[in-house]
């Protein structure tokens, strides 16, 4: 921005008048050229002139450049001859008029901060991972398998910029958290490789050196790499269940715990692996295993734990102003109680006995609920009644047989109608109320 203002507000009128032929004189370092003029209003945009290499501008800012006016602009300019040793820019301004007016040149300096475009991503597979076996100590381990379950760590870092070899060397960093507070173990570090970033076809080497145990690899992963295929993801190993004396239930387990380096959680050793040559993309490979024996003993009652590994990228260059953004990432894993090994722990004898006897006397509460309600009484049906018949005496005259042989006429009953019995047939009885049998009369017994 150039004005022609009074140079002393207080008192306007004492000095100031139109500039005539005002113009802006730019001089620019070796490392910047020039470019293009912009302005706010297009009205006000002047007229830039450079040199044949651009490293000198003139602008026509009025003829005159009336008192007390504003002009605003800007003067694009090309970076391209800033080199890594480039640190700072230094800009010359001097204001030009034929008017009578004392004017002194004015410098801009600014700061070059070289930004390094590398990017950094991590991911674990499996993402979950379960205890369960039983508590065994360090001596204890002859193999890999017999620490807990397996995780690898794949970390990428991208460069989208120039090679690394012409602005220093970097390293790969990956905070690998070996321990908890209390000094025992939690992620063992079996292998670390580091693909790319030391020329075509080789692998760097990380320090230090895993495995300090010097466990036996499995013969899985082994011949894996020898075969060189990729590697496809293996169905979880099942270990023997866990020998706690109670399983804890979910309502008992205690709130996640975050088991982290960075808040003193855990005990973390840091492998790093140089990158020589570093132009596009390298991928450092983690493989470790979960300690069972730890979690056992110290995380029976959690809910879950997630476990941090953290990883960055550093340059060691003699160049100061070199500066590194978002050069690190934060790999988060889960960690479980296996539930089938929670399923497959033991009950102890005395609750399978107090289970059995709970039963036993809900079963005696229930009978003898229902022998109070009488359930378990039997109902008495009424005895069924038999008619009794009684035997009577008819005389001869009223017999059908003596009717017939008496006029010679045999009556043939009719079987389709129901046979009627006189009106005047009644028992004779006894004089002692019983009826009176005949010779031909049999009496009939009666039955109940």
């Amino acid at each position: 921005m150039v004005t022609n203002l009074p140079s002393n507000p207080a008192q306007p009128q004492a000095d100031g008048d139109d500039a005539h032929e005002a113009q802006l004189l730019v001089t620019l370092p070796a490392s910047l050229h020039y470019s293009g003029v912009r302005a706010l209003d297009p009205a006000e945009k002047p007229l830039c002139l450079s040199n044949e290499n651009a490293s000198h501008v003139e602008c026509e800012l009025g003829n005159p450049m009336k008192r007390g006016a504003q002009v605003t602009f800007y003067l694009i300019l090309s970076t391209s001859g800033i080199t890594i040793e480039t640190t700072e820019l230094e800009v010359e301004l001097l204001l030009a008029t034929i008017s009578e007016q004392e004017l002194h040149p004015v410098s801009a300096r600014a700061r070059v901060f070289i930004e390094l475009p590398l990017s950094i991503a991590g991911v674990a597979v499996p993402q979950q991972l379960f205890f369960s076996g039983v508590v065994r100590g360090e001596s204890a381990m002859r193999s890999e398998r017999d620490v807990g379950s397996k995780v690898k760590y794949e970390v990428t870092v991208s460069n989208q910029g120039q090679s690394l070899n012409t602005l220093g060397s970097a390293f790969l960093n990956i905070m690998w958290p070996h321990e908890i507070a209390n000094g025992k173990w939690l992620l063992y570090p079996m292998r670390v490789e580091l693909e790319g970033g030391q020329g075509p076809g080789q692998k760097g080497l990380c320090s230090p050196r895993p495995n300090i145990l010097r466990l036996d690899v499995d013969s899985r992963d082994r011949r894996r790499r020898e075969l060189e295929q990729p590697e496809q993801q293996e169905p979880r190993e099942q270990l023997a269940p866990t020998t706690s004396w109670w399983p804890v239930s979910f309502a008992e387990k205690k709130k996640n715990i975050t088991l982290d380096c960075a808040r003193g959680t855990a005990n973390c050793v840091v492998f790093s692996c140089p990158l020589y040559s570093f132009d596009r993309a390298a991928v450092l490979h983690v493989w470790g295993r979960l300690w069972n024996s730890t979690f056992l003993e110290e995380y029976s009652a959690v809910k879950s734990l997630e476990v941090i590994v953290r990883a960055n990228i550093t340059v060691k260059s003699s160049i100061k102003n070199l500066l590194l953004r978002d050069a690190s990432t934060v790999i988060p894993v889960m960690v479980y109680l296996d539930p089938m090994a929670v399923v497959a722990e033991g009950v102890p004898w005395w609750v399978i006995l107090l289970a059995v006897l709970a039963g036993l006397l809900v079963l005696a509460l229930l009978v003898l609920l229902l022998w109070k309600m009488g359930f378990f009484k039997r109902a008495k049906h009424p005895e069924a009644t038999v008619p009794q018949y009684h035997a009577v005496k008819i005389p001869r005259e009223d017999r059908q047989q003596f009717k017939e042989e008496k006029t010679g006429t045999i009556l043939r009953n009719n079987w389709g109608s129901p046979r009627r019995e006189s009106p005047d047939a009644h028992p004779i009885l006894a004089a002692d109320g019983h009826p009176e049998l005949g010779p031909e009369v049999h009496p009939v017994p009666g039955t109940a």
